[in-house]
């Protein structure tokens, strides 16, 4: 009997492996004539014995209305609702509707697509013989894995991923449906370093021959595909896969150049030392109190409706030294890389408005690239014992609304270019040093100019122009360094700056 279904690309299998309590929800929404099929990567997992993990993304298929059946569960889990209208000729699914749920430290995304035909086996045949991957090409019916019947489950496997799993490996279903939806190619180095699979032989040689494809996937597909990729525990193993496989040069075309001997301090060639920064950093991430001061919090922020802030750091950890080889030069036999930082920060802006990333988070990511050297620069001082409040107030001036991701960045950078305990422990030193400025700051309102743009014009009886901007600045610095106290000693600060410019552009030749 198991032969024979095996043959049929059936196999019986327990059905309460592939339970999760909210699919009795999912079943309670359904008509009594309405099949529901669990489909991929959630059965893909559990045939793996794979723990759930605390993000959730589990897929189905519905002979019903999906969009309908998404909604009203939404409503009922108090979740968010939306529905993705997908185009194209070789499109199966061209409706998707998400229902996404947020119970820190919890996510659950549930994919709702259309199952269309009147044989509903032979169209769920049909449908799992288009998708990636045998490996995700699996499915078994909603109603089989609830605690009713659950015993004796069918598992629809008609490409033979169960084979395939149980050799260890990721076969694509077809090289012709990688060419249909060409971001799948990424997905497989994503999976097969998540789920620790072997690429099999062709698709290998097709992304040798074939991988400029992904140029052709809609930014917004090849942006999601590698959020989720940065949204795995462990990121590295797959990006290296990509980068030795030519793809991460193809996306981020710097990377093409990143083979560097860095020289210096720096213990290992550019392509390495980015690697071991994202592989430091999801480190630090996992218990970043133990590298902050006491108060200092990473805050939270929102990318595409499921990613974040510990996406957006990955992003930034990789692309944080992106700027080396567009300012690699030789002077006195020394390697140097003068103004990688804002040259990266070009490099993001771009990069942000190709994959659509959205303005706060390109901004975001780009920041922690122009400043990234900023915390060496004040360890460098405070080991010296030149930390002064000048370079503390402009640190917060400039850097206080990410003070705390960029220095789990610097930790990261660090740790990646081999600096030792006492070096790592002034790093924490000085975010200490910042972190009591910060608070005697704020207790004398140092922060805040005691005299605006308007006010400067008015004293000074002059108009806008940038001569304003430059006294409000020097204001701002000499308030910070402790020079300015009050109001009045701002409006004398301000007339006597004033007049000495005025004097040396009078003496000008």
């Amino acid at each position: 009997m198991r032969e024979e279904l095996a043959a049929k690309g059936k196999h019986p299998v327990h059905g309460l492996n592939f339970y999760l309590s909210y699919f009795d929800e999912v079943a309670r929404l359904l008509s009594r004539d309405e099949r529901c099929f669990i489909v991929g990567g959630w059965v893909r997992d559990r045939l793996l014995g794979l723990p759930v993990g605390t993000r959730v993304d589990v897929d189905f298929l519905v002979t019903g209305d999906p969009v309908k059946l998404a909604k009203r569960l939404a409503e009922r889990l108090g979740g968010q609702f939306f529905v993705f209208e997908k185009k194209g000729r070789f499109i199966k699914r061209p409706v998707v509707a998400t229902v996404l749920l947020e119970l820190p430290p919890y996510r659950y995304r549930f994919d709702f697509s259309p199952l269309r035909g009147r044989d509903v086996e032979k169209a769920l045949e049909e449908d799992l013989r288009e998708r990636d991957f045998t490996a995700n090409a699996v499915a078994v019916e909603l109603d089989d894995v609830l605690s009713v019947g659950a015993r004796q489950t069918l598992l629809f496997d008609p490409t033979g991923g169960v084979r395939d799993l149980e050799r260890g490996l990721l076969r694509p279903v077809s090289l012709e449906n990688l060419r249909k939806d060409p971001v799948r190619i990424l997905r497989g180095f994503r999976i097969a370093a998540e789920k620790e699979l072997e690429l099999t032989p062709e698709f290998l040689e097709f992304v040798k021959k074939e991988g400029k494809l992904i140029l052709e996937a809609p930014p917004e597909k090849l942006s999601y595909e590698l959020f989720k990729l940065m949204s795995a525990e462990r990121s590295v193993p797959a990006l290296r896969r990509l980068y030795e496989a030519g793809l991460l040069g193809l996306i981020i075309p710097e990377f093409k150049s990143f083979r560097i001997e860095q020289g210096g301090k720096h213990v290992y060639p550019l392509d390495e030392h980015t690697f071991k920064t994202v592989e430091m950093l999801e480190k630090v991430l996992k218990e970043p109190s133990g590298y902050l001061p006491e108060g200092w919090e990473v805050k939270e922020r929102k990318v595409m409706g499921e990613f974040g802030t510990r996406e957006l750091l990955k992003w930034a950890a990789l692309l944080h030294d992106v700027g080396k080889p567009a300012t690699f030069q030789i002077r006195e036999g020394k390697v140097t890389f003068y103004n990688h930082d804002k040259v990266g920060e070009e490099v993001v802006k771009r990069l942000g408005r190709e994959l659509r990333w959205g303005e706060e988070a390109t901004r975001f990511v780009g920041a922690l690239v122009r400043y990234h050297l900023r915390p060496f620069y004040l360890r460098e001082a405070y080991q010296k014992g030149q930390l002064g409040r000048k370079g503390m107030g402009r640190f917060w001036k400039e850097c206080g609304a990410f003070a705390a991701e960029l220095f789990l960045l610097a930790t990261a950078d660090a740790l990646a270019s081999g600096d030792g305990q006492e070096e790592l422990r002034a790093l924490r030193e000085v975010a200490e040093e910042l972190e009591r400025f910060r608070k005697e700051a704020q207790e004398r309102k140092l922060f805040k100019p005691f005299l605006d743009g308007n006010e400067i014009m008015r004293l000074l009886g002059i108009k806008p122009g940038p001569r304003v901007g430059e006294i409000k600045r020097a204001l701002e610095e000499a308030q910070l360094e402790g020079r300015v106290r009050s109001r009045e000693e701002a409006e004398r600060f301000v007339k006597e700056l004033f007049t000495e410019r005025s004097d040396t552009r009078h003496r000008a030749p």
